[in-house]
């Protein structure tokens, strides 16, 4: 009996990793295509080969690595760069805020290895597979962030090589698919939403608020702070409804 139980869990175990794995799959031509655009973007820029995998491995976030290069390329200064990539990565501070109530029976490494290679893509994917049941294994999330991280650095060193047998015009036009991805993934999410009458008001006071202050500052700040307001608002909304 106790070898039967010993034997299940890792079972267990590996099947919700392999589940996870399998999650990713549906996500990862929108990894290739960003990636190889991100890739030969950060050949253009001057960046070697190693370069742009160490980049892809540690940053692991399209859009910090499309401005990351753009303003190295430009000769920005280096503090402007590193607060850039930060007001655009700080989005994910909300996404690990907002998956945390599916981490609690996490240990403290667990919550940091998910939320260090939480992407957009996976958050979506996570937040239709977690929301039912209101929890999801650690098995399953790193199955599906490894599988995720592995594609992006596969995919931005594939990049990087093509940007040397192909046209620099060819490349570059991949960056429209970065937005593509994201424009996808809030439909999936609304489509999937039970809420949807509030998921729409949320992403019509984001859009409101952005384009009313869009020319108040960095963009990238104004859309952050159109965003918490935005998820501000549903928040308060959703609780009034509840207490009614």
């Amino acid at each position: 009996m106790l070898t039967k139980l010993n034997t299940g869990h890792p079972a267990s175990a590996t099947g919700e990793f392999r589940a996870g794995i399998a999650a990713c799959i549906p996500t990862i031509a929108g990894y290739w295509s960003i990636g190889f655009a991100a890739g030969a973007i950060g050949t253009l820029s001057g960046f070697t080969t190693g370069q742009i995998a160490l980049l892809a491995s540690a940053l692991y976030a399209g859009s910090a690595q499309f401005l990351f290069y753009s303003l190295w390329a430009a000769g920005a200064e280096m503090a402007s760069v590193v607060l850039s990539v930060l007001l655009v990565n700080l989005r994910y501070l909300l996404m690990s805020s907002s998956m945390s109530v599916f981490f609690r029976d996490y240990t403290a490494l667990q919550k940091v290895v998910s939320g260090l290679l939480l992407t957009d893509e996976t958050f979506g994917v996570a937040v239709q597979r977690a929301s039912p049941q209101g929890k999801i294994s650690y098995s399953w999330m790193l199955g599906l962030n490894i599988t995720a991280w592995l594609n992006w650095i596969i995919a931005c060193v594939t990049g990087a090589w093509l940007a040397t047998t192909l046209p620099a015009s060819l490349m570059e036009g991949l960056g429209f698919s970065l937005v593509s991805m994201f424009i996808g993934l809030i439909l999936m999410m609304w489509f999937a939403s039970r809420r949807k009458v509030l998921e729409s008001i949320n992403i019509a006071v984001a859009v409101v608020i952005t384009l009313l202050t869009a020319g108040s500052g960095s963009l990238s700040l104004v859309v952050i702070v159109a965003a918490s307001l935005a998820a501000t608002l549903a928040t308060l909304l959703l609780r009034a409804r509840k207490g009614k």
